[in-house]
């Protein structure tokens, strides 16, 4: 097989159905985790999410309620053995009609994402939907009732109190969400937690520790993850210097955004700046 850079995705006729492979192991690579069901195939990724860290061996999965900052590594690749996984990005509107259509279960506070092994009833929906890239012309007819099996299966399972959180319904984690995709969206805004927690119908300190347990991070590190990731994207864009881009994400200190992005990404703003 020939040498992979990193993780490659191949995309297949499933909607939203990705195969990932790579013959090498990796250094962190961070990125936001979307709302997604992935699975290990061969070799073992190693997730990083704040203070939650997953490590996933052939035959575990994970899965995320909604987009959070990450990092992840793979080891154990190789090229005769190189690593599998496959992904799903998850149908939002379906995966909420399918819990609506359940009864509904007592709601708790869980992390936005949650790992288990890929074994009985979910282990048999996924594979089924995975194996209609072997008979094409079912996937129009098939895929839809066998990716609504597999959320069904999921939300039943012990990941299901994760991807519940999609859903809604429960007013206190409508508002976590609602936090951190305002600190996703404003990362580059100036923050009053005071404000964030007020909106959520909290005290600061009941705020902060929910908003950690669900994502892993208090809710300045996740804005400074978001900024740090924006601050990539734009250097390696092109057209902006490392000073132009600090400011565009919110800091008011180039050297400050130099070190923090230093820290996380192992180089220097520079480094990742396309002229």
């Amino acid at each position: 097989m020939a040498s992979l850079p990193g993780p490659v995705g191949r995309a297949t006729p499933v909607p939203r159905l990705t195969v990932w492979a790579s013959t090498s192991d990796t250094s962190k690579i961070s990125a936001v985790f979307e709302p997604m069901f992935y699975v290990v195939l061969r070799g073992t990724k190693v997730l990083t999410m704040g203070a939650n860290r997953f490590e996933l061996r052939p035959g575990a999965s994970a899965a995320s309620s909604f987009g959070l900052p990450y990092s992840h590594e793979l080891t154990g690749a190789t090229r005769e053995l190189p690593y599998v996984g496959i992904s799903l990005h998850l149908d939002i509107d379906r995966l909420a009609r399918v819990a609506l259509d359940m009864p509904r279960q007592e709601e708790r506070w869980s992390c936005a994402v949650a790992a288990d092994d890929l074994s009985g009833v979910v282990g048999k929906a996924f594979v089924r939907l995975v194996g209609l890239v072997n008979t094409p012309d079912d996937i129009a007819v098939l895929a839809p009732l066998y990716e609504r099996e597999l959320y069904y299966r999921l939300l039943q399972g012990p990941m299901g109190s994760t991807l519940r959180q999609v859903v809604e319904r429960d007013e206190r984690g409508r508002q976590i969400k609602a936090a951190a995709d305002w600190l996703g969206v404003n990362n580059n805004a100036p923050v009053a937690i005071s404000d964030l927690a007020a909106s959520a119908g909290m005290s600061v300190t009941s705020f902060h520790r929910h908003f950690k347990a669900v994502t892993g991070y208090s809710p300045l590190a996740f804005q400074r993850q978001m900024r740090l990731l924006e601050a990539r994207k734009l250097l390696s864009a092109g057209g902006a210097s490392v000073a132009s881009v600090a400011y565009e994400v919110g800091y008011q200190s180039p050297s400050q955004f130099s070190r923090e992005y230093k820290a996380k990404f192992g180089s220097a703003p520079s480094a990742d700046l396309s002229p």
